[in-house]
């Protein structure tokens, strides 16, 4: 339980400096591109293609960030709909479906990508599927975090029976 812990704190670390050197990147792409376009009437070959990949890869990454600080999308019908229930029952239902949810969106994601793999889609010379590694590795990280999650609601559930 503690690696886990300490292994996502390490990867939300790392999640958190390479959003902030994605971001900063894609400020300079997106200035330089404009930049080109007004005075030299040229830009940055796929400059637009970069920018969109980098979107992708801020949104997935801030959601995994998101989730990791328990500030993600809650559904709070749960908890409305189960009024009665002990919230420990409650909180290791939730979080029992959010990790087997993320599980399949991580295999999804795999899937994803070995298809891409025979894709001949490059971006300059890079293929597109380096650019799509995101979805997995973030959902990855979701994956993580919902484990742990659901980890220390079985505890917390076993200390309340």
């Amino acid at each position: 339980m503690n690696f886990l812990k300490r292994l996502n704190y390490k990867l939300y670390k790392f999640q958190r400096f390479f959003v902030v050197i994605l971001f900063f990147l894609l400020l300079i792409i997106a200035f330089l591109q404009v930049f080109l376009r007004l005075f030299f009437r040229g830009g940055i070959e796929s400059a637009d293609s970069i920018i969109r990949y980098l979107v992708l890869w801020i949104g997935f990454l801030g959601a995994s960030l998101a989730t990791y600080k328990n500030r993600h999308i809650n559904i709070d019908v749960a908890s409305q709909f189960f009024k009665k229930l002990n919230k420990r029952l409650v909180s290791l239902i939730v979080f029992t479906i959010s990790f087997a949810i993320s599980i399949l969106f991580l295999v999804a994601a795999v899937i994803f990508i070995i298809n891409e793999f025979g894709s001949s889609n490059k971006i300059t010379f890079i293929p597109v599927w380096i650019f799509e590694l995101v979805l997995p590795l973030s959902f990855l990280f979701i994956t993580l975090t919902f484990l742990q999650k659901f980890i220390e609601s079985i505890v917390y559930f076993r200390k309340g029976q």
